[in-house]
């Protein structure tokens, strides 16, 4: 994580208020809505609190969720969670609330099975990579990109690798590392606002 990339609550806050100050005041937002294009709808609250976050989830909802995935959550993500309960629309994904977050091969078992066939063995190798990977965003409906986290990337830090895949493009995660969720978030909003 670059130095200033957010990892307490009080950083995740002023970043995503940041954020969403510049985003709602974007040509990109003006644009997407002038077109019916926009990415999710603001609504009046969103625009008069400067706020397009979610209300903060509770230690318990984020507890609740490790001891569901068996695992302690990066502490940045934790943070993340403990600022906003998942996001609508940071660049192509919504990023998932801490009781949706999940394991890619429980979450997206059906894709598994789909590489499974018979001469699919492109994907063979990634497969135990993808049973260590937890999904925390997705794009619902788009172009199915999803963002992983790589518990097996795990850093002295206890940061995890991050990633934003596209399957569909036929490319495997490891061609698409971010470094962790933090360096993830930040050069997204970066291409966003």
């Amino acid at each position: 994580m670059s130095p200033s990339s957010p990892s307490t609550v009080a950083e995740w806050r002023g970043f995503l208020e940041d954020y969403s100050a510049k985003f709602l005041a974007s040509d990109y937002l003006r644009q997407a809505e002038a077109d019916g294009q926009a990415p999710f709808p603001v609504s009046d609250t969103q625009r008069e609190s400067g706020w397009l976050g979610r209300e903060p989830a509770t230690e318990e909802e984020v507890r609740a969720a490790e001891e569901r995935l068996g695992v302690r959550l990066p502490p940045a993500y934790r943070s993340f969670l403990l600022t906003s309960n998942g996001w609508n629309s940071i660049g192509p994904v919504d990023l998932l609330k801490a009781d949706e977050i999940a394991w890619f091969a429980e979450r997206e078992a059906w894709l598994v099975d789909a590489w499974s066939e018979p001469g699919e063995d492109f994907f063979i190798g990634d497969f135990a990579m993808l049973d260590r990977c937890l999904v925390i965003a997705n794009d619902d409906g788009g172009g199915g990109c999803y963002w992983l986290l790589h518990a097996d990337g795990a850093r002295g830090n206890g940061e995890w690798t991050a990633y934003e895949w596209w399957p569909g493009d036929g490319d495997v995660p490891q061609g698409s590392v971010s470094g962790d969720f933090a360096a993830l978030v930040t050069s997204t909003a970066e291409n966003i606002t």
